[in-house]
Formats: structure tokens, sequence, C-alpha cells
């Protein structure tokens, strides 16, 4: 499997902080508490770091589509219980609790909801999902900055996405319902958590 993300993963983290300081941190692990238990799922987590501290109590399935994030999460998160996994997300496992840190954002329309319609069938009931992205950017230089990272992301890894995608379409479509939230930079990032109320 090509990974597109070969020479992004080695500096993404330190590119990210040095334009977004810890923020994009900061969202990741926003609703990460202790009531997060059960079988967790994580898609795209790139190289763990965010969820190292918790790794201990944490069981699940991690899926990443670049080889170098697996391996780099792998030794980060390695007193886990997760089993680590590359390639798109395909599992017959079922799950309590669902985690996309910036994620959604890099898929098509089609691919979201291949995704969505695979997880429903996977969510035991009442599980729920965390949420943390980029939203429609509300001044001058929140578009310049999105504008700038979605055109050098679809040139060096491909990425489809000319926009953000509608989030809370994709989720309430799909039988989720927006639970609580957090909103930084007039809601240009932010982290939500949602319910799974209709499979």
């Amino acid at each position: 499997m090509e990974d597109k993300y070969r020479w992004v993963a080695p500096i993404y983290r330190r590119f990210s902080e040095l334009v977004f300081g810890k923020q994009l941190a900061l969202a990741n692990r926003y609703f990460l508490t202790s009531e997060i238990e059960g079988n967790i799922l994580i898609i795209g987590g790139g190289d763990g770091l965010d969820y190292q501290d918790l790794a201990s109590r944490w069981k699940g399935e991690y899926w990443e589509l670049s080889k170098w994030m697996l391996e780099a999460a792998r030794k980060n998160m390695k007193e886990s219980q997760f089993t680590f996994h590359l390639g798109a997300f395909s599992s017959n496992k079922t799950f309590d609790w669902v985690i996309l840190p910036f994620v959604l954002d890099t898929m098509s329309d089609q691919d979201i909801q291949v995704l969505f319609t695979q997880l429903k069938k996977q969510l035991n009931p009442g599980a729920q999902l965390i949420l943390s992205d980029f939203f429609p950017p509300k001044n001058t230089f929140q578009k310049l900055v999105s504008y700038l990272m979605i055109r050098v992301f679809r040139v060096i890894t491909q990425h489809p996405r000319h926009d953000f995608p509608d989030y809370g379409k994709w989720l309430e479509e799909n039988g989720f319902k927006l639970i609580d939230e957090k909103k930084w930079k007039a809601g240009w990032i932010q982290s939500q958590v949602w319910k799974i109320f209709k499979a």
C-alpha cells in the first residue's frame, strides 16, 4: 500500500504546532475523560501522542492510512490494548466510542457516507463519537490558511476535497445527535461529542 503521507508524516506535528500551536492537540483531547471506556475505535489518529497518557486504560482498534504514522502510534501507545491496522477502516468488531481526529476533512463525501454506513452497523447502543476538525473559516486569515492547507494536502497527499464537509449533516442523517461541543477561533476549530440514537 502506497503511503501518500510519507513526506508529510515525519513533520506533520511540528508543522501543525508552528501554525496552530497546541490548538489541534487540545481539540483532540478536550473530551477525552475517564468516562471513555469499553471498546474504542480511533480512525486517523496519527502518531498517537495525543492519547499516550490514556493508552494504558484503553482497548480497541487504531486505523491509519500512513504506515509511518501507524508505526509511530504503535510505539507511542505501547501500553494500550489496541490492535493497529493499516488501511481504510474495515472491522467486524463492535465499539462503544469512536474518535475521529481531523480525518473527515480529508475524505470525499462518498467515502464519508461509506464510513458512516459501516460504523452504524458496528456501534453498540448508546455509543458516542468524538469529532475534532476544521470547520468553515470565519475571517480572511482563516480562509487563506484553509485554502493553503487544502491546496498543499491535495498536491502532496492527493486529498479529494476542495472544502470542509458539512459534518452535522452527515452525522444527523446517520442517526447521531450532538450532545456537547467546544469551539475555538470563532468556531473554525471545533471538538464535538455525538451520540448514536438510530442504528
